[in-house]
């Protein structure tokens, strides 16, 4: 995203006035983001920036909520409810080409899929051909599980078509429905797919790597356009709680800070808790630590390739109409 001069004269005029107030007179600014499901240690960088006081010493007041699906995020974000939210990779793109959805994203947190297809080992999935014709679960029909399987599914030649699809909590206790044979398999997050791993014998998972942008933060461009500051404090904090967790090799004390403030399932076993974390973290570092939380052009410029060659999105658009990396840039220089 392209600011305008006028835009930017009226920021840096308005960060003159902020540098002259006293510090004590300073009001913090708010800022509301949802995730798309219920807490877990995939949203850790916001989660960990809250509880640790990042977003506090950026001079923002931030209240984050778990959503109920990775589409109604993208809704509450659209509709101002919410500054930012987090969404699937895929299922953004799909929904501002095919809908123009007024989103762009601001940051791209998970650099590859976070999702796995979760089956048992006695028929397991050992590709994305073994699907068809089985019952597979996901935590919002419409939402980026089900975005990324269809693209997954689109690229072998195959119809999404030819998979029943049901709404499963995505969580380790829907392996359950696998055991009772009421599904052949289910997409989990990372934090699901360990958590299952540890508690039940024979989890069969395969990672669900489409070469997509993973999962990305997404606000409406108005409000980048309007406010842009808030975005830069927000993402200078989310950077420093993300980088800290990823350099950190214990993360026993991160974990206690965020499982002080917040609910988040699986931080009984504190074993478990740091696999989980590790496994998120080196994800959002996968393209390397210098581009963590960016949009990286090169996967962007390939996604909306693929999108297109596919028929999932109508037309192919220039990738930077997508992203602005520019709040990012910001954030990292002060």
């Amino acid at each position: 995203m392209d600011f305008t001069r006028r835009s930017f004269l009226t920021t840096a005029l308005g960060g003159v006035a902020l540098i002259s107030m006293p510090i004590g007179a300073r009001a913090a600014t708010t800022f509301n983001f949802i995730t798309p499901f219920a807490f877990s240690l995939s949203f850790a960088p916001v989660l960990y920036a809250s509880a640790a006081g990042f977003y506090e010493d950026e001079g923002l007041d931030c209240t984050i909520q778990a959503g109920k699906g990775a589409a109604l995020a993208a809704q509450m974000t659209i509709a101002k409810q919410m500054d930012s939210g987090r969404t699937g990779g895929t299922n953004y793109i799909v929904s501002k080409v095919n809908n123009g959805a007024p989103l762009t994203s601001i940051a791209t947190i998970a650099q590859l899929s976070p999702f796995f297809i979760i089956s048992s080992s006695e028929d397991p999935v050992k590709s994305v051909q073994d699907v068809v014709g089985r019952t597979v679960g996901m935590a919002s029909l419409g939402g980026s599980m089900e975005a990324t399987l269809d693209l997954m599914l689109a690229a072998d030649g195959l119809s999404p078509d030819k998979v029943e699809k049901v709404k499963v909590a995505d969580s380790a206790a829907s392996y359950a429905l696998i055991e009772a044979g009421r599904a052949g398999a289910f997409i989990g997050n990372t934090s699901s797919m360990i958590k299952a791993s540890e508690v039940r014998d024979g989890v069969y998972a395969i990672p669900m790597d489409d070469g997509m942008p993973g999962q990305v933060y997404v606000a409406h461009p108005d409000e980048v356009e309007a406010h842009p500051d808030k975005f830069v404090a927000f993402l200078k904090a989310t950077h420093k709680s993300a980088l800290e967790i990823v350099n950190t090799q214990d993360l026993a004390p991160i974990l206690k800070i965020i499982g002080d403030k917040y609910d988040v399932n699986g931080l009984s076993n504190m074993e478990t808790a740091q696999r989980d974390l590790r496994a998120n973290a080196e994800n959002w570092a996968a393209k390397g630590k210098d581009n963590l939380l960016r949009n990286v052009p090169s996967v962007w410029d390939y996604a909306v390739t693929t999108l297109a060659e596919t028929g999932l999105i109508s037309k192919k658009v220039p990738a930077t109409d997508l992203y602005t990396n520019a709040l990012l840039d910001r954030a990292l220089k002060g």
